[in-house]
């Protein structure tokens, strides 16, 4: 030990001549010996770095064998010190290999925090990523309860109109009837499959009658002035034909007709016969079947 600071040889002389108290009075109390001397030599060394302020400032016995007590499992006991005189000083107990091995699993403990640190930095980090993505995520379309009054899916002014609920869904393209569901083209491209609940989500799958206009039968009972604009199959068979009627006399249909135009439906059955043309109430020139 020659040639170590004054301060250092302090320590490594109260380590030889505490040594031996240390270790029997946690071995008096109940502790393994092996747990004992990992004890005293974990204490010991916790208090290396600052022994000089410790000696100066603090009863050196009090706090050692505080911490002692501490690491060794034991109920702590303010104010009492080292026991003296427990043990008697012997050679082949040496405390150099404990505190040895203390040291080691102090580094072992300060790796395994570490690590411990990054990988609680990275979960932190994978969760901000996620708390950010998630947030930039649009709002869920709003949906509301509302009866069909159409025997099929419509589309006007924003709105998706399903058999029992009102999808508000701007920027449609195009749409399609997917058994009791719908599939739409957004005018960005995107794909959405729209549940009969009202619940949108992304999907890859369009069903051919999205791309590929149906080819209807030929509608009876339009006016020379009535234009057929689109045709879909309603799914209790027959058709729905929407049909503008902008110069028709809507005089007599008892629906509103508005200063833009009107747009009307014309249902036919599977035997051909159809409805007379009937403006939609509560939509304008914009209302789509597809």
């Amino acid at each position: 030990m020659a040639g170590r600071s004054e301060d250092e040889a302090d320590f490594v002389g109260y380590v030889t001549v505490r040594w031996h108290d240390l270790v029997g009075g946690l071995e008096d109390a109940g502790v393994d010996p092996d747990r004992a001397r990992l004890a005293a030599a974990g204490a010991l060394l916790a208090h290396r770095r600052g022994w000089p302020r410790l000696v100066r400032d603090r009863e050196v016995d009090v706090v050692v064998w505080a911490a002692a007590r501490e690491r060794a499992g034991l109920a702590p006991r303010p104010g009492e010190a080292v026991p003296h005189g427990v043990r008697a000083p012997d050679p082949q107990d040496a405390p150099e290999p404990w505190l040895d091995r203390a040291e080691q699993e102090r580094r072992t403990a300060r790796r395994r925090t570490l690590r411990l640190s990054v990988v609680g930095g990275l979960v932190v980090a994978v969760l901000a990523a996620g708390w950010a993505w998630w947030a930039a995520q649009p709002a869920p379309p709003a949906v509301r309860e509302e009866a069909n009054p159409l025997p099929v899916v419509w589309y006007a002014e924003g709105d998706l109109h399903l058999r029992d609920v009102v999808v508000e869904l701007p920027d449609v393209d195009v749409f399609v009837a997917d058994g009791s569901a719908v599939v739409a083209r957004m005018r960005s491209g995107d794909l959405v499959r729209v549940a009969a609940d009202g619940e949108v989500s992304d999907t890859e799958t369009a069903p051919a009658g999205l791309d590929a206009p149906p080819s209807p039968p030929p509608v009876s009972g339009l006016g020379p002035y009535d234009v057929l604009v689109q045709s879909v199959e309603v799914p209790d068979g027959g058709w729905a034909h929407l049909v503008d009627s902008s110069r028709r006399d809507g005089a007599q249909d008892a629906v509103r007709q508005s200063e833009s135009g009107r747009r009307a439906l014309v249902i036919c059955a599977a035997d051909g016969s159809c409805s007379t043309p009937r403006t939609i109430v509560g939509a304008d020139g914009s209302i789509r079947l597809r």
